[in-house]
């Protein structure tokens, strides 16, 4: 069985999903990434005020809070460029001109594809 080809409309649509999508992920990681930096004076305080016995449970914790600290800022950083792209005034007409042509794409092959019937125009 053949794999069925995608339509210029379906490229079309999983490019703009996926310049959506690392806008979504950019958002989150980078919200994650403020919530762990407001954690950290939460930890200093801890570890301030920590008992002897408690002082390794602190840090350990706020080990763990750095480092998935650290895996956010990298995934920010990883859709950054992206999102800053599609977010300045040409890119960002070019990504709504783009939707608008998706919508006109697909008028346009679900006419190809419909059953179509010559209508003489002159009899």
């Amino acid at each position: 069985m053949t794999e069925r080809e995608m339509t210029p409309a379906e490229h079309l649509e999983e490019f703009l999903n996926f310049v959506r999508e690392c806008g979504s992920r950019y958002q989150l990681a980078h919200d994650l990434v403020n919530r762990e930096d407001k954690r950290l004076q939460d930890f200093v305080h801890e570890i301030e005020f920590a008992s002897d016995e408690d002082l390794y449970q602190a840090a350990a914790e706020l080990r763990e809070s750095r480092r998935e600290r650290r895996k956010n800022k990298d995934e920010v950083k990883l859709y950054e460029l992206l999102v800053k792209c599609f977010s300045e005034k040409g890119p960002k007409e070019t990504f709504n001109r783009l939707e608008q042509l998706l919508g006109q794409q697909r008028k346009e092959e679900e006419y190809l594809a419909s059953d179509r019937v010559y209508k003489p125009r002159v009899k």
